[in-house]
């Protein structure tokens, strides 16, 4: 009797549980489509949602509301604004960037940031990869997109060993960090990231891998196989069309 009466509470504890998490995950993913859909968004960032599916993306991702997020070499802040809707008031997101892009208050992003409401969340931060470092165990995810192959970029000259060593520092254990990049050619050297500003996902899980994260998996909605992989992502015939492959790795 005993043991059908442990059972039973047992049973009721996980449903319990299990009905929280899936509550939690509709909740964000709630979240994400409010964000996707802001109206506040720049049209230069929106009108690019189709291409790059972020909604699937951010979704995959986990990121919920009070998250701190690092959104690296923001560029224009694509993922920033609409990371800023799903984190929330209780959030916030790093917008990083270059710093020879201008510093605050000269630089247009900048004060674009300062003078949207729906980013009020949102602290935009100046360094080259080799300067960057923030404080340990203060971020939930670090966002990468399309950028993995400029650590391999010959005129930045990255330690990357360095960088992905701080990144783990600075999140927080049972991080995320969520990369996107240009496939290059199977089996490619890393030089593709100078040559085609591509790179090889087997180049990145083996730097990942020694940097201590585990994969947790991928997802495949932006592969293209009519993508000519030779040609440079800049080359008119493919840009905005490369095939993209996406990452999802853990801070143990």
């Amino acid at each position: 009797m005993k043991k059908n009466f442990f059972k039973v509470l047992l049973f009721s504890i996980s449903a319990s549980f299990l009905s929280s998490n899936t509550t939690i995950a509709q909740m964000n993913d709630a979240l994400v489509d409010a964000a996707v859909n802001n109206l506040a968004r720049k049209e230069s960032n929106s009108s690019r949602d189709a291409a790059r599916m972020p909604d699937q993306v951010i979704k995959f991702m986990g990121v919920g509301a009070g998250d701190t997020v690092l959104d690296m070499v923001s560029n224009g802040g694509y993922y920033t604004e609409i990371l800023a809707g799903v984190v929330g008031n209780n959030g916030r997101v790093i917008s990083h960037m270059f710093a020879n892009a201008g510093m605050d208050p000269d630089n247009e992003y900048a004060k674009y940031i300062r003078d949207s409401a729906h980013m009020s969340n949102v602290v935009p931060i100046y360094a080259s990869f080799n300067d960057l470092d923030l404080k340990e165990n203060s971020l939930d995810y670090v966002f990468l997109i399309q950028n993995f192959h400029d650590f391999y970029f010959d005129r930045f000259d990255v330690d990357v060993d360095r960088i992905l060593a701080m990144y783990r520092k600075t999140l927080k254990p049972g991080g995320i960090m969520a990369i996107i990049d240009h496939q290059a050619i199977e089996g490619s050297p890393s030089t593709t990231g100078t040559t085609v500003h591509r790179i090889d996902p087997a180049i990145v899980k083996r730097d990942m891998e020694k940097a201590g994260f585990i994969l947790e998996g991928g997802l495949d909605i932006l592969l293209n196989d009519t993508d000519d992989k030779s040609k440079s992502v800049f080359d008119p015939e493919v840009r905005g069309k490369t095939s993209r492959f996406i990452l999802k790795f853990k801070n143990p």
